[in-house]
Protein backbone atom coordinates (compact mmCIF):
# COMPACT_ATOMS: atom_id res chain seq x y z
CA UNK A 1 0.00 0.00 0.00
CA UNK A 2 1.31 3.40 -0.98
CA UNK A 3 0.09 5.39 2.00
CA UNK A 4 1.40 8.77 0.91
CA UNK A 5 -0.31 8.43 -2.47
CA UNK A 6 -3.65 7.45 -0.90
CA UNK A 7 -3.53 10.29 1.61
CA UNK A 8 -2.67 12.76 -1.13
CA UNK A 9 -5.74 11.60 -3.10
CA UNK A 10 -7.95 11.92 -0.02
CA UNK A 11 -6.80 15.48 0.59
CA UNK A 12 -7.26 16.34 -3.06
CA UNK A 13 -10.84 15.03 -2.98
CA UNK A 14 -11.70 16.59 0.39
CA UNK A 15 -12.23 13.20 2.07
CA UNK A 16 -11.44 12.90 5.79
CA UNK A 17 -10.81 9.13 5.76
CA UNK A 18 -11.13 6.00 3.66
CA UNK A 19 -12.78 3.15 5.53
CA UNK A 20 -11.78 -0.23 4.10
CA UNK A 21 -14.28 -2.72 5.53
CA UNK A 22 -14.52 -6.46 4.95
CA UNK A 23 -16.39 -9.51 6.15
CA UNK A 24 -15.25 -12.90 4.86
CA UNK A 25 -13.63 -11.61 1.67
CA UNK A 26 -16.66 -9.47 0.81
CA UNK A 27 -14.59 -6.51 -0.39
CA UNK A 28 -12.01 -7.34 -3.09
CA UNK A 29 -10.95 -3.69 -3.36
CA UNK A 30 -9.93 -3.70 0.30
CA UNK A 31 -7.94 -6.90 -0.13
CA UNK A 32 -6.21 -5.62 -3.26
CA UNK A 33 -5.41 -2.21 -1.79
CA UNK A 34 -3.85 -3.74 1.31
CA UNK A 35 -2.12 -6.50 -0.69
CA UNK A 36 -3.60 -9.22 1.49
CA UNK A 37 -3.00 -12.78 0.34
CA UNK A 38 -6.26 -14.32 -0.90
CA UNK A 39 -5.71 -17.53 1.03
CA UNK A 40 -5.57 -15.66 4.36
CA UNK A 41 -8.10 -17.09 6.81
CA UNK A 42 -10.84 -14.58 7.56
CA UNK A 43 -14.15 -15.28 9.29
CA UNK A 44 -14.66 -12.05 11.28
CA UNK A 45 -15.20 -8.40 10.38
CA UNK A 46 -12.20 -6.14 10.04
CA UNK A 47 -11.54 -2.56 9.03
CA UNK A 48 -8.62 -0.37 8.09
CA UNK A 49 -9.08 3.38 8.40
CA UNK A 50 -6.78 5.56 6.34
CA UNK A 51 -7.09 9.23 7.34
CA UNK A 52 -6.22 12.09 5.04
CA UNK A 53 -3.69 13.08 7.71
CA UNK A 54 -2.17 11.02 10.46
CA UNK A 55 -1.86 7.41 11.51
CA UNK A 56 -3.55 4.42 9.89
CA UNK A 57 -5.71 2.33 12.23
CA UNK A 58 -6.62 -1.33 11.79
CA UNK A 59 -9.50 -2.89 13.70
CA UNK A 60 -9.38 -6.66 13.95
CA UNK A 61 -11.04 -9.41 15.96
CA UNK A 62 -8.94 -10.66 18.83
CA UNK A 63 -9.00 -14.24 17.57
CA UNK A 64 -7.96 -13.27 14.03
CA UNK A 65 -5.22 -10.68 14.41
CA UNK A 66 -3.26 -12.56 11.75
CA UNK A 67 -5.71 -11.42 9.06
CA UNK A 68 -4.19 -7.94 9.03
CA UNK A 69 -0.79 -9.01 10.25
CA UNK A 70 0.98 -7.55 7.22
CA UNK A 71 -0.72 -4.14 7.48
CA UNK A 72 1.46 -1.56 9.20
CA UNK A 73 -0.97 0.38 11.39
CA UNK A 74 -2.04 1.06 14.94
CA UNK A 75 -3.99 -2.02 16.02
CA UNK A 76 -7.29 -2.03 17.87
CA UNK A 77 -8.73 -5.42 18.84
CA UNK A 78 -12.39 -6.09 19.43
CA UNK A 79 -14.50 -9.01 20.65
CA UNK A 80 -18.15 -7.97 21.05
CA UNK A 81 -20.33 -6.06 18.63
CA UNK A 82 -20.28 -3.13 21.05
CA UNK A 83 -16.47 -3.23 20.98
CA UNK A 84 -16.61 -3.19 17.17
CA UNK A 85 -18.91 -0.19 16.99
CA UNK A 86 -16.93 1.73 19.60
CA UNK A 87 -13.67 1.02 17.77
CA UNK A 88 -15.06 2.28 14.47
CA UNK A 89 -16.63 5.45 15.83
CA UNK A 90 -13.61 6.13 18.01
CA UNK A 91 -11.17 5.78 15.14
CA UNK A 92 -13.33 8.10 13.01
CA UNK A 93 -13.81 10.69 15.75
CA UNK A 94 -13.55 14.21 14.38
CA UNK A 95 -13.98 13.03 10.80
CA UNK A 96 -17.06 13.76 8.71
CA UNK A 97 -16.66 12.75 5.04
CA UNK A 98 -15.87 9.04 4.87
CA UNK A 99 -15.17 7.12 1.66
CA UNK A 100 -16.02 3.45 1.34
CA UNK A 101 -16.86 0.86 -1.31
CA UNK A 102 -20.41 1.77 -2.13
CA UNK A 103 -22.06 3.63 -5.00
CA UNK A 104 -25.23 5.75 -4.66
CA UNK A 105 -28.12 3.80 -6.19
CA UNK A 106 -25.55 1.12 -7.12
CA UNK A 107 -24.73 3.17 -10.23
CA UNK A 108 -21.19 1.72 -10.37
CA UNK A 109 -21.46 -1.91 -9.19
CA UNK A 110 -17.70 -2.55 -9.50
CA UNK A 111 -17.17 -0.46 -6.36
CA UNK A 112 -20.32 -1.52 -4.48
CA UNK A 113 -19.03 -4.03 -1.94
CA UNK A 114 -20.10 -2.71 1.48
CA UNK A 115 -23.45 -4.06 2.65
CA UNK A 116 -26.46 -1.79 3.10
CA UNK A 117 -26.63 -2.42 6.83
CA UNK A 118 -23.12 -1.11 7.41
CA UNK A 119 -23.93 1.94 5.28
CA UNK A 120 -27.09 2.55 7.33
CA UNK A 121 -25.24 2.25 10.62
CA UNK A 122 -22.45 4.62 9.58
CA UNK A 123 -25.00 7.20 8.49
CA UNK A 124 -26.84 6.80 11.79
CA UNK A 125 -23.60 7.81 13.51
CA UNK A 126 -23.58 11.11 11.63
CA UNK A 127 -20.99 10.37 8.96
CA UNK A 128 -21.35 11.65 5.40
CA UNK A 129 -20.55 8.77 3.10
CA UNK A 130 -18.82 9.14 -0.24
CA UNK A 131 -18.16 6.50 -2.86
CA UNK A 132 -14.53 5.47 -3.09
CA UNK A 133 -14.89 5.08 -6.88
CA UNK A 134 -12.73 8.08 -7.73
CA UNK A 135 -10.14 7.16 -5.11
CA UNK A 136 -9.90 3.62 -6.48
CA UNK A 137 -9.47 4.94 -10.01
CA UNK A 138 -6.76 7.45 -9.05
CA UNK A 139 -4.94 4.91 -6.89
CA UNK A 140 -5.08 1.73 -8.94
CA UNK A 141 -6.06 2.58 -12.53
CA UNK A 142 -3.49 5.29 -13.25
CA UNK A 143 -0.54 3.94 -15.23
CA UNK A 144 3.06 4.62 -14.32
CA UNK A 145 5.43 6.14 -16.88
CA UNK A 146 7.00 2.70 -17.25
CA UNK A 147 3.64 1.10 -18.03
CA UNK A 148 2.83 3.91 -20.47
CA UNK A 149 6.06 3.34 -22.40
CA UNK A 150 5.93 -0.46 -22.27
CA UNK A 151 2.38 -0.48 -23.60
CA UNK A 152 3.52 1.18 -26.83
CA UNK A 153 5.43 -2.02 -27.62
CA UNK A 154 2.65 -4.29 -26.34
CA UNK A 155 0.02 -2.60 -28.51
CA UNK A 156 2.23 -2.88 -31.59
CA UNK A 157 2.91 -6.55 -30.91
CA UNK A 158 -0.78 -7.30 -30.42
CA UNK A 159 -1.55 -5.59 -33.72
CA UNK A 160 1.14 -7.75 -35.31
CA UNK A 161 -0.48 -10.87 -33.84
CA UNK A 162 -3.84 -9.73 -35.20
CA UNK A 163 -2.51 -9.25 -38.74
CA UNK A 164 -0.60 -12.52 -38.68
CA UNK A 165 -3.80 -14.24 -37.55
CA UNK A 166 -5.79 -12.70 -40.40
CA UNK A 167 -3.04 -13.60 -42.87
CA UNK A 168 -3.16 -17.19 -41.59
CA UNK A 169 -6.89 -17.28 -42.37
CA UNK A 170 -6.37 -15.69 -45.78
CA UNK A 171 -3.73 -18.23 -46.79
CA UNK A 172 -5.83 -21.20 -45.73
CA UNK A 173 -9.06 -20.07 -47.36
CA UNK A 174 -7.34 -19.07 -50.62
CA UNK A 175 -5.59 -22.44 -50.73
CA UNK A 176 -8.82 -24.30 -50.06
CA UNK A 177 -7.40 -25.75 -46.81
CA UNK A 178 -10.08 -26.37 -44.15
CA UNK A 179 -9.53 -24.26 -41.05
CA UNK A 180 -11.81 -23.84 -38.03
CA UNK A 181 -12.42 -21.01 -35.58
CA UNK A 182 -10.65 -23.12 -32.96
CA UNK A 183 -7.57 -23.66 -35.12
CA UNK A 184 -7.32 -19.94 -35.78
CA UNK A 185 -7.61 -19.26 -32.06
CA UNK A 186 -4.85 -21.74 -31.25
CA UNK A 187 -2.58 -20.25 -33.93
CA UNK A 188 -3.03 -16.80 -32.40
CA UNK A 189 -2.10 -18.27 -29.03
CA UNK A 190 1.17 -19.49 -30.52
CA UNK A 191 1.89 -15.97 -31.72
CA UNK A 192 1.34 -14.76 -28.15
CA UNK A 193 4.11 -17.08 -27.01
CA UNK A 194 6.37 -16.05 -29.86
CA UNK A 195 6.12 -12.40 -28.82
CA UNK A 196 6.30 -13.14 -25.09
CA UNK A 197 2.75 -11.99 -24.45
CA UNK A 198 0.37 -13.50 -21.94
CA UNK A 199 -3.37 -13.49 -21.35
CA UNK A 200 -5.90 -15.16 -19.10
CA UNK A 201 -7.75 -16.32 -22.23
CA UNK A 202 -7.06 -17.06 -25.86
CA UNK A 203 -8.71 -14.83 -28.49
CA UNK A 204 -12.36 -14.98 -29.42
CA UNK A 205 -12.66 -16.13 -33.05
CA UNK A 206 -16.13 -16.34 -34.58
CA UNK A 207 -17.97 -16.20 -37.89
CA UNK A 208 -21.48 -15.23 -38.93
CA UNK A 209 -24.13 -16.09 -36.33
CA UNK A 210 -21.48 -17.18 -33.79
CA UNK A 211 -20.28 -13.57 -33.76
CA UNK A 212 -23.73 -12.49 -32.58
CA UNK A 213 -22.62 -13.82 -29.16
CA UNK A 214 -20.20 -11.10 -27.91
CA UNK A 215 -18.38 -13.54 -25.60
CA UNK A 216 -18.29 -16.53 -27.94
CA UNK A 217 -15.31 -18.88 -27.60
CA UNK A 218 -14.71 -21.80 -29.95
CA UNK A 219 -13.68 -25.17 -28.57
CA UNK A 220 -12.12 -28.23 -30.11
CA UNK A 221 -15.53 -29.92 -29.94
CA UNK A 222 -17.64 -26.99 -31.16
CA UNK A 223 -16.15 -24.78 -33.82
CA UNK A 224 -17.28 -23.58 -37.25
CA UNK A 225 -15.18 -24.18 -40.34
CA UNK A 226 -14.31 -20.94 -42.12
CA UNK A 227 -15.35 -20.62 -45.76
CA UNK A 228 -15.60 -18.01 -48.48
CA UNK A 229 -18.49 -15.61 -47.87
CA UNK A 230 -18.15 -15.68 -44.07
CA UNK A 231 -17.87 -12.59 -41.89
CA UNK A 232 -15.05 -13.11 -39.37
CA UNK A 233 -14.56 -11.45 -35.97
CA UNK A 234 -11.28 -11.74 -34.04
CA UNK A 235 -11.02 -10.24 -30.55
CA UNK A 236 -7.73 -10.56 -28.66
CA UNK A 237 -6.21 -9.15 -25.47
CA UNK A 238 -2.75 -9.65 -24.00
CA UNK A 239 -0.04 -8.07 -21.89
CA UNK A 240 3.73 -8.54 -21.47
CA UNK A 241 5.11 -11.10 -19.06
CA UNK A 242 6.32 -8.44 -16.64
CA UNK A 243 5.08 -7.91 -13.05
CA UNK A 244 3.20 -4.67 -13.79
CA UNK A 245 2.47 -5.14 -17.49
CA UNK A 246 -0.79 -3.63 -18.71
CA UNK A 247 -3.15 -5.03 -21.33
CA UNK A 248 -3.95 -4.16 -24.90
CA UNK A 249 -7.33 -5.31 -26.23
CA UNK A 250 -8.43 -5.05 -29.87
CA UNK A 251 -11.02 -6.44 -32.27
CA UNK A 252 -10.81 -6.61 -36.08
CA UNK A 253 -13.27 -7.91 -38.64
CA UNK A 254 -12.94 -9.34 -42.13
CA UNK A 255 -15.10 -10.62 -44.96
CA UNK A 256 -13.81 -13.85 -46.50
CA UNK A 257 -14.15 -12.71 -50.08
CA UNK A 258 -12.83 -10.21 -52.60
CA UNK A 259 -15.60 -7.63 -52.23
CA UNK A 260 -17.64 -6.92 -49.11
CA UNK A 261 -21.44 -7.20 -49.58
CA UNK A 262 -23.56 -4.14 -48.90
CA UNK A 263 -25.24 -5.23 -45.66
CA UNK A 264 -22.19 -6.26 -43.59
CA UNK A 265 -20.33 -3.24 -44.98
CA UNK A 266 -23.12 -0.96 -43.82
CA UNK A 267 -23.28 -2.56 -40.39
CA UNK A 268 -19.53 -2.19 -39.92
CA UNK A 269 -19.62 1.42 -41.10
CA UNK A 270 -22.29 2.09 -38.46
CA UNK A 271 -20.25 0.82 -35.54
CA UNK A 272 -17.11 2.51 -36.90
CA UNK A 273 -19.00 5.80 -36.98
CA UNK A 274 -20.09 5.28 -33.37
CA UNK A 275 -16.53 4.47 -32.37
CA UNK A 276 -15.26 7.60 -34.08
CA UNK A 277 -17.95 9.77 -32.45
CA UNK A 278 -16.68 8.63 -29.05
CA UNK A 279 -13.10 9.31 -30.13
CA UNK A 280 -14.01 12.78 -31.38
CA UNK A 281 -15.70 13.66 -28.08
CA UNK A 282 -12.54 12.69 -26.22
CA UNK A 283 -10.37 14.77 -28.54
CA UNK A 284 -12.66 17.79 -28.18
CA UNK A 285 -12.68 17.73 -24.38
CA UNK A 286 -9.74 16.29 -22.47
CA UNK A 287 -6.88 17.99 -24.39
CA UNK A 288 -8.72 21.31 -23.85
CA UNK A 289 -9.01 20.79 -20.11
CA UNK A 290 -12.72 19.92 -20.19
CA UNK A 291 -14.08 17.11 -18.02
CA UNK A 292 -15.78 14.15 -19.66
CA UNK A 293 -17.20 11.11 -17.94
CA UNK A 294 -17.32 7.48 -18.97
CA UNK A 295 -21.09 7.68 -19.34
CA UNK A 296 -20.79 10.70 -21.66
CA UNK A 297 -18.49 8.85 -24.04
CA UNK A 298 -20.89 5.90 -24.11
CA UNK A 299 -23.75 8.25 -24.97
CA UNK A 300 -21.83 9.76 -27.89
CA UNK A 301 -21.08 6.36 -29.37
CA UNK A 302 -24.49 4.82 -28.74
CA UNK A 303 -26.37 7.77 -30.25
CA UNK A 304 -24.86 7.03 -33.67
CA UNK A 305 -25.85 3.36 -33.58
CA UNK A 306 -29.35 4.20 -32.37
CA UNK A 307 -29.84 6.85 -35.06
CA UNK A 308 -28.95 4.25 -37.68
CA UNK A 309 -31.74 2.04 -36.33
CA UNK A 310 -29.62 -0.64 -34.65
CA UNK A 311 -29.68 0.50 -31.02
CA UNK A 312 -31.52 -2.63 -29.87
CA UNK A 313 -28.62 -4.74 -31.15
CA UNK A 314 -25.91 -2.78 -29.31
CA UNK A 315 -26.27 -4.85 -26.16
CA UNK A 316 -23.24 -3.96 -24.03
CA UNK A 317 -21.39 -0.90 -22.77
CA UNK A 318 -19.09 0.94 -25.16
CA UNK A 319 -15.88 0.13 -23.29
CA UNK A 320 -14.02 -0.84 -20.13
CA UNK A 321 -11.06 0.33 -18.09
CA UNK A 322 -7.70 -1.31 -18.86
CA UNK A 323 -4.92 -1.83 -16.30
CA UNK A 324 -2.88 -4.88 -15.34
CA UNK A 325 -6.31 -6.49 -15.71
CA UNK A 326 -8.10 -6.40 -19.03
CA UNK A 327 -11.16 -5.10 -17.15
CA UNK A 328 -9.56 -2.61 -14.82
CA UNK A 329 -10.59 -0.44 -11.88
CA UNK A 330 -10.93 2.89 -13.68
CA UNK A 331 -13.87 4.55 -15.39
CA UNK A 332 -15.78 2.31 -17.78
CA UNK A 333 -17.33 3.76 -20.92
CA UNK A 334 -20.82 2.98 -19.76
CA UNK A 335 -24.21 4.60 -19.46
CA UNK A 336 -26.02 1.43 -20.50
CA UNK A 337 -25.30 -1.49 -18.19
CA UNK A 338 -24.36 0.90 -15.38
CA UNK A 339 -23.88 4.66 -15.07
CA UNK A 340 -20.19 5.37 -14.69
CA UNK A 341 -20.00 9.04 -13.73
CA UNK A 342 -16.26 8.93 -13.08
CA UNK A 343 -14.21 11.37 -15.12
CA UNK A 344 -11.69 10.16 -17.66
CA UNK A 345 -8.32 11.16 -16.21
CA UNK A 346 -4.73 11.29 -17.50
CA UNK A 347 -2.54 8.18 -17.57
CA UNK A 348 -5.49 5.82 -17.79
CA UNK A 349 -6.61 3.53 -20.59
CA UNK A 350 -9.89 2.07 -21.78
CA UNK A 351 -11.46 0.38 -24.78
CA UNK A 352 -14.01 1.77 -27.21
CA UNK A 353 -15.81 -1.21 -28.76
CA UNK A 354 -19.31 -0.67 -30.12
CA UNK A 355 -21.06 -3.67 -31.62
CA UNK A 356 -24.18 -4.78 -33.45
CA UNK A 357 -25.35 -8.34 -32.71
CA UNK A 358 -28.30 -9.71 -34.65
CA UNK A 359 -29.17 -13.17 -33.25
CA UNK A 360 -29.03 -16.00 -35.76
CA UNK A 361 -27.49 -13.78 -38.42
CA UNK A 362 -24.34 -11.79 -37.66
CA UNK A 363 -22.34 -9.88 -35.07
CA UNK A 364 -19.91 -7.05 -35.68
CA UNK A 365 -17.61 -5.14 -33.36
CA UNK A 366 -14.77 -2.67 -33.76
CA UNK A 367 -12.47 -2.25 -30.77
CA UNK A 368 -9.65 0.19 -30.14
CA UNK A 369 -7.79 1.15 -26.99
CA UNK A 370 -7.43 4.73 -25.83
CA UNK A 371 -4.54 5.85 -23.67
CA UNK A 372 -4.71 9.35 -22.15
CA UNK A 373 -1.24 10.81 -21.70
CA UNK A 374 -0.12 12.85 -18.71
CA UNK A 375 -0.69 15.99 -20.79
CA UNK A 376 -4.19 14.88 -21.82
CA UNK A 377 -3.31 13.72 -25.32
CA UNK A 378 -5.76 11.13 -26.69
CA UNK A 379 -3.75 8.22 -28.11
CA UNK A 380 -5.17 5.31 -30.10
CA UNK A 381 -2.64 2.67 -29.12
CA UNK A 382 -1.22 0.22 -31.63
CA UNK A 383 -2.10 2.14 -34.79
CA UNK A 384 -5.10 3.68 -36.50
CA UNK A 385 -8.57 2.17 -36.16
CA UNK A 386 -9.97 -0.23 -38.75
CA UNK A 387 -11.61 1.93 -41.41
CA UNK A 388 -13.75 -0.63 -43.23
CA UNK A 389 -14.72 -4.28 -43.15
CA UNK A 390 -11.61 -5.96 -44.55
CA UNK A 391 -12.06 -7.86 -47.85
CA UNK A 392 -9.63 -10.56 -46.77
CA UNK A 393 -9.39 -12.36 -50.12
CA UNK A 394 -8.90 -9.27 -52.29
CA UNK A 395 -6.05 -9.85 -54.74
CA UNK A 396 -4.21 -6.62 -53.96
CA UNK A 397 -4.58 -6.82 -50.17
CA UNK A 398 -1.38 -6.75 -48.13
CA UNK A 399 -2.53 -7.73 -44.65
CA UNK A 400 0.87 -7.32 -43.02
CA UNK A 401 1.11 -3.72 -44.23
CA UNK A 402 -1.77 -2.94 -41.86
CA UNK A 403 0.62 -3.37 -38.91
CA UNK A 404 2.05 0.03 -39.72
CA UNK A 405 -1.26 1.72 -40.57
Amino acid sequence: MNLSKIQSILREDGIDAWLLYDFRHSNPIAWQTLALQPETHCSRRWAVIIPAEGEVIKIVNGIEVHTLGTVQAKEIRYATRNDWESAITGALQGKKRIALEYSPNNAIPVVSWVDAGTVEWLRSQGFTLESSAEIVQKYSAVWSNEQFEENKTTAKLLRTVMMRTLEYVREHVLAGKPVTEYQVQQEAGRYFEEYNLTSYSLPSVSVNENSANPHYQPTAEQSATLKQGDVLLVDMWAKPKTPQGVYSDITWMAFLGEQVPERPAMLFDTIAAGRDAALNLLRETIPNGKAVRGCDVDDACRAVVEKAGFGQYFIHRTGHSITTETHGSGANIDNFETQDIRRIIPMTSFSIEPGIYIPGEIGLRSEIDIVVSEQGEIIVSGGSPQKELLPLLAKDLDVMALIEA
